[in-house]
């Protein structure tokens, strides 16, 4: 299906049709003039030898990817997940090749998108071709419909969906969620995203009720807050555009019928700013003493990407009651470096020093909020690590 000069645009996350990225991987020495493009991948294909050969590009370096980026193997864009179709269709207008993972067909002709509904979704229409895994046991769900006219090519399968562990917390995790639920009141609205961080935040909710969620990306944290009646009963009380977790939350999903939906309606910043009490958690590489946010490179290099902060962190902001939160541990390389620094590694602002109310480490909450800059930089520095406070001077 591929011709020289197409870019191929595999779907991420729980939507990963993981045997065609297989396939890609293994044809990696022999796909000349074909770029790749990946996102978030929660299995371990990236990290065959193969994927060194590809011409890869991404949005970011997470995960799998971080390794790849550090050798000069990916070639990263510096966007705003939102903006992901966009930046595509003009890397390389009619020459975009969608690849994407569906069940199969109902009466109607119509594919289910299940798990996940990322930046291909946009694509599809003005695609050059749509190469499907059509997989029987990806469950229905409210996600967006593919009708088989759309698709060129289909692989037929039956594997279950990827589950993703959320990672072990420690104490430093735990200080860090308390302070962050201190934040959150009952009837507030949440977006917050994976790994063992916002485990952690959601199992600190527990005692709270009447809360929503609107985020792109949900764990199993989802899970606890149903169980523990924090989650209000509304159908609508969740929307997602992606679920990564166990086989628990996609049970959750799919019985309850929360609404699936592509990124660019999840997280509208206008829409969000109009819901009350809308709490953005979102985390961070480091952050200095204006309060300006590196959630992309550290000394080695590129390790993440943009993703959906700034946007969410703005519409919590104009949100009534809202609060544009961003949370790290004050520390890395087992303390020798803070993250509370002078100066971001690259000068990476991921988001800028106006977009961010609250930062919050173990050691306590930076309340940023009508505060001057040698005002912030005194805050910063009270919730730095202890030991590298004197270095930091409280100085911007």
């Amino acid at each position: 299906m591929l011709q020289p000069g197409d870019l191929v645009v595999v779907a991420g996350g729980a939507g990963e049709p993981t045997p065609l990225l297989e396939a890609l991987v293994d044809a990696g020495p022999t796909l000349r003039d074909v770029e790749v493009f990946v996102g978030l991948s929660h299995t371990d294909v990236l990290r065959r030898p193969g994927a060194a050969e590809l011409s890869l590009v991404s949005f970011g370096a997470m995960g799998p990817l971080a390794r790849l980026a550090a050798q000069g193997r990916v070639a990263v864009l510096p966007c705003h997940f939102s903006d992901v179709p966009r930046q595509l269709e003009l890397r390389a207008p009619g020459r975009v090749v969608v690849v994407v993972q569906v069940s199969p067909a109902d009466a109607d002709g119509f594919h289910s998108l299940g798990l996940a509904v990322d930046h291909t979704w946009e694509l599809l229409a003005g695609a050059r071709a749509v190469v499907a895994e059509v997989n029987d046991q990806l469950p229905v769900t409210t996600a967006p419909r593919v009708h088989h006219s759309w698709i060129t090519a289909a692989v037929p399968t039956s594997r279950p969906s990827v589950e993703v562990k959320s990672g072990t917390p420690d104490d430093v995790h735990r200080r860090i969620a308390d302070h962050v639920a201190a934040l959150v009141p009952d009837g507030a609205t949440l977006q917050l995203g994976v790994g063992a961080l916002a485990s952690v935040v959601a199992a600190a909710l527990r005692d709270r009720r009447d809360l929503r969620v609107r985020s792109t990306l949900v764990g199993s944290w989802l899970c606890e807050l149903v169980a523990s009646g924090a989650l209000s009963s509304e159908p609508d009380a969740v929307v997602l555009s992606e679920a990564a977790g166990t086989q628990e939350l996609y049970d959750l999903v799919t019985t309850r019928g929360f609404p699936v939906r592509p990124v660019g309606e999840v997280g509208r910043p206008d829409a969000l700013a109009a819901v009350p009490r809308f709490v953005a958690v979102n985390s961070a590489l480091q952050v200095d003493l204006t309060g300006q946010v590196n959630a992309e490179e550290l000394g080695t290099g590129y390790v993440a990407g943009v993703g959906g902060q700034p946007d969410w962190l703005r519409a919590a902001q104009r949100s009534p009651g809202g609060v544009a939160v961003v949370m790290l541990p004050a520390t890395a390389r087992g303390g020798q470096e803070s993250r509370i620094v002078h100066r971001l590694h690259g000068g990476a602002v991921t988001t800028p020093r106006s977009g961010v109310d609250v930062v919050v480490t173990e050691h306590g909450v930076a309340d940023l909020r009508g505060l001057s800059l040698a005002e912030r930089a005194t805050a910063l520095t009270a919730v730095a690590a202890p030991e590298h406070r004197d270095s930091l001077g409280g100085r911007p």
